[in-house]
């Protein structure tokens, strides 16, 4: 059995965790804003699915105090967290445009026709796709 210290070290280390995990997942939430009505709810459902973890888990004061069926809740709604966000990344990778995914800061993508020379050395350290 763990010690008092190593206990409560844990418990405050998962609380803390899961208040990281919440803030991405609002941060996520947030930015889904700009994709179809379904991707934010699969958002939110992925926030809210962190909220009742945090609900279930964070209230508690010693890892002995969680009952059984709150664990079993908690792991259920993670479970369902992480389908939706792997969801969410099928999504956004099939329909979402390369450009858009790597923002302004990302070199232009631009097609030259096959004949035509291209001065490689202003592209040294870029990564090639395909």
């Amino acid at each position: 059995l763990p010690t008092p210290q190593v206990e409560a070290r844990t418990l405050a280390m998962l609380q803390g965790l899961l208040q990281q995990l919440h803030a991405a997942c609002s941060h996520l939430a947030a930015g889904a804003r700009a994709f179809p009505s379904s991707v934010q709810d699969t958002a939110g459902h992925v926030r809210h699915g962190v909220e009742s973890v945090q609900a279930a888990l964070g209230s508690a004061s010693s890892l002995r105090g969680l009952s059984g069926p709150a664990l079993a809740r908690s792991r259920a709604a993670v479970t369902r967290a992480q389908l939706s966000l792997e969801g969410l990344l099928e999504h956004v990778g099939q329909h979402t445009p390369l450009p858009w995914l790597l923002g302004p800061f990302a070199p232009a993508l631009v097609e030259y026709p096959e004949d035509a020379p291209v001065d490689m050395s202003k592209w040294e350290g870029c990564v090639t796709v395909g």
